[in-house]
């Protein structure tokens, strides 16, 4: 090399160890757990967008009623139904939630015969105030077997359950719902409220979306409902046709129900 030459410039990533070849240099500014949050938050958005384009296929093959009911399914296409066993296992952190707040500790009983509901050794009086709020239904629902749950839904009444509901059904809460009152004593005033509450559960805000989360057993739960009240219509068309409730009632609460 001549006097007076430069020198090569020298990439500083590369450096040639005494006696051996050139590697790159160690990099010290790399942060890996960046790179790997970044990594896990593209991989779940991928997921997602993946879910959200066959919601939108089912909610075309289910022709949804509205442009709402469509945005809603494909929004909650992440979502999916917890399982028993996922639901309060242990009491939730300090300033958190429990997502399925309603979700009862134990598999949900089998339903009492009509008639026998009343003579339920372990079933628990509802308190006397009737609940307010969603919070005050779920933790008085929590405590109660069928026969019991079934009496509070009596007290209540379509008005006070459709208010308290009104925002949204909690998860978990409709297939408990349709559970109880499959137990209802086929009289024309029981026919009548268990109608006027699945009319009112219905118009409660994304119901459509709990009807996603309903279980295969919770479905046929629903259908079983949807022929007792059938045949419960026969012998009292006259009495529950003056209530505004008819065959073309249930037919329409089935259309509702998807059963």
């Amino acid at each position: 090399m001549r006097l007076g030459s430069k020198r090569p410039a020298v990439d500083p990533v590369w450096r040639r160890p005494h006696g051996g070849m050139a590697r790159p240099a160690e990099r010290d500014d790399i942060n890996f757990v960046e790179l790997e949050r970044e990594l896990r938050a593209a991989v779940e958005q991928d997921q997602r967008r993946a879910l959200q384009n066959d919601a939108k296929l089912r909610a075309v093959q289910q022709k949804v009623g509205s442009y709402d009911e469509f945005r809603d399914l494909v929004k909650a296409a992440h979502l999916r139904p917890l399982d028993r066993k996922d639901t309060l296992s242990g009491a939730a952190p300090a300033g958190r939630a429990v997502w399925n707040s309603l979700a009862t500790r134990r598999e949900t009983p089998a339903a009492p015969a009509a008639g026998h509901m009343n003579q339920c050794p372990q079933s628990v009086t509802p308190s006397a105030r009737l609940p307010a709020t969603v919070q005050e239904f779920g933790r008085e629902w929590r405590r109660l077997e069928v026969s019991g749950r079934l009496t509070l839904l009596r007290r209540m009444g379509a008005a006070a359950l459709g208010h308290v509901l009104r925002a949204e059904i909690p998860a978990g809460l409709l297939g408990e719902v349709l559970h109880t009152l499959l137990a209802f004593s086929p009289n024309t005033a029981e026919v009548r409220l268990v109608v006027e509450l699945l009319q009112a559960m219905s118009e409660a805000n994304r119901f459509h979306i709990s009807l996603q989360f309903l279980s295969v057993q919770e479905r046929r739960t629903c259908e079983q409902l949807m022929e007792k009240l059938l045949g419960s219509l026969e012998g009292r068309q006259q009495d529950l046709a003056d209530a505004g409730i008819t065959e073309w009632t249930i037919k329409e609460l089935r259309t509702k129900y998807k059963v």
